[in-house]
């Protein structure tokens, strides 16, 4: 949680500009009180720290946004954000606090979904496997409800090109996270989490196994600036990639 007290010391919102930085503060005065940089307890912080306040606070911006995507934000969708806050991440409950915080902040803010999006990508452009997680996370809240609303989708077709993602990754998104896992498209499922087509040789698919998993790995996305937070998502998902790998070979 070594972020989240660089963030709480004031030490690393001030010296964040654009969107976010408004968000951090904005969410230290509701943590505190209104008082968002309490004397004397400004801290050090590293790049990495820095780096994934950054990441935690684009995520709670940006389904802040995606919840209020149909024009308002209804109790199911309110549960969701509990829901993944806890499940999904693991979140202490300081930590939860936070990150409601920022949630709160953001669907009220007159900031748009493309302009929380576009300070992502140019923080983290760089950074593809950042970039794909995020897009990842992103579709899981969008369709919490089990539906992709149209505003929503819209919002992540925004966040596609801020964090100038190819068409043909955003698409796999899309297909895997609204497609159905029964009867003869189990099969097409497992496929899509590798990103592939059916019919690929099993050289093809150890390839882009290795990839996907390289992608989602906690200790190589972490380093880049991943919060720690968001590691049990990422075990999350080198499972499913582990699951679609194992069902796809069985079938070669």
């Amino acid at each position: 949680m070594g972020w989240l007290s660089g963030i709480i010391g004031g030490g690393i919102g001030a010296m964040i500009a654009g969107p976010f930085g408004a968000m951090i503060g904005a969410a230290i005065g509701a943590n505190m009180g209104g008082n968002a940089t309490p004397q004397g307890s400004r801290i050090g912080f590293s790049d990495a720290q820095r780096k994934q306040a950054l990441f935690f606070t684009a995520a709670f911006s940006m389904i802040g946004k995606l919840a209020k995507a149909d024009g308002r934000v209804c109790e199911d969708e309110i549960a969701a954000i509990h829901r993944i806050s806890r499940e999904a991440l693991g979140l202490d409950a300081q930590t939860r606090k936070f990150a409601i915080n920022i949630f709160n902040q953001a669907k009220e803010s007159t900031e748009s979904f493309a302009s929380y999006a576009r300070q992502f990508g140019d923080l983290f452009g760089q950074e593809p496997q950042l970039c794909n997680f995020m897009m990842s996370f992103l579709f899981e809240v969008a369709m919490a409800d089990g539906q992709l609303h149209p505003g929503e989708e819209q919002m992540l077709l925004e966040a596609k090109q801020a964090f100038r993602l190819h068409d043909s990754v955003y698409q796999s998104m899309r297909s895997r996270y609204t497609g159905t896992t029964t009867g003869s498209q189990s099969l097409a499922k497992h496929y899509e989490v590798l990103g592939l087509s059916q019919g690929a040789s099993k050289a093809e698919v150890k390839k882009a196994y290795r990839q996907k998993v390289t992608e989602y790995h906690p200790d190589k996305i972490e380093g880049k600036g991943l919060p720690p937070e968001f590691i049990k998502f990422a075990n999350d998902k080198v499972a499913e990639i582990n699951g679609s790998y194992d069902a796809v070979m069985a079938h070669l």
